[in-house]
């Protein structure tokens, strides 16, 4: 959800509409782009699904820019926190 959080963050700073919804595998074959989210990739585009090329296979625009805006905030010391171990 952290990451998640902070692609709505990104795409708000960018002026992105972006909302979060159930998307049917038809609607993703279908996509201009497609990415997914998880705390240790960050921002993973989709290219492929079932096989098929998504958007000719290739990484879009936007997916590339939030991807450059998430790790650029990721590498800023006043947005991460170390953690200590004992």
């Amino acid at each position: 959800g952290i990451t998640r959080r902070t692609v709505f963050d990104l795409c708000a700073e960018i002026g992105l509409a972006v909302t979060a919804e159930a998307v049917g595998v038809a609607a993703l074959k279908g996509a201009d782009e497609v990415f997914i989210t998880s705390t240790a990739g960050g921002i993973m585009p989709v290219t492929t699904i079932d096989g098929a090329p998504v958007a000719g296979g290739k990484v879009g625009p936007i997916t590339e820019r939030l991807m450059a805006l998430y790790w650029k905030r990721h590498e800023d010391p006043a947005w991460s926190s170390a953690v200590r171990y004992s």
